[in-house]
């Protein structure tokens, strides 16, 4: 499985047209083949930062969404919009919780992880 995650940072005069932009280019990513997630999350700290949050199935799904006229139509459209640095990381996933398959013959070690405080009463395991 293949992970991107894309931060993009508007103009906090164009964010709501922004926003709906990039809630399109989900919304027709999501029926692609191969896409297993695509999120569109607005920073809780920074409201002008869009994050994008996406899930392929393989390397090849991917491309061909590179490739596909709805995210053309969108990088026609986003550049006057930007207002800092868009970047983004890819992370290719070799195995995931509960993937049996991959555990298949492998010894697997049990932690207990503590929690992580991310505010009051808010806990992050």
């Amino acid at each position: 499985m293949i992970i991107v995650k894309g931060t993009i940072p508007v103009r906090s005069d164009c964010r709501e047209d922004a926003v709906a932009l990039v809630q399109a280019l989900a919304e027709a990513s999501r029926t692609e083949d191969g896409c297993l997630a695509y999120e569109v999350l607005v920073q809780a700290d920074q409201p002008e930062v869009i994050v994008i949050w996406q899930q392929w199935r393989s390397m090849d799904a991917l491309e061909v969404h590179f490739a596909s006229a709805h995210v053309d139509a969108f990088l026609d459209a986003i550049p006057d919009m930007i207002d800092g640095q868009v970047r983004s990381t890819r992370y290719e996933v070799q195995a995931e919780d509960g993937d049996d398959e991959y555990l298949d013959g492998h010894d697997v070690l049990e932690v207990d992880l503590p929690g992580v405080l991310l505010g009051d009463e808010i806990v992050l395991h």
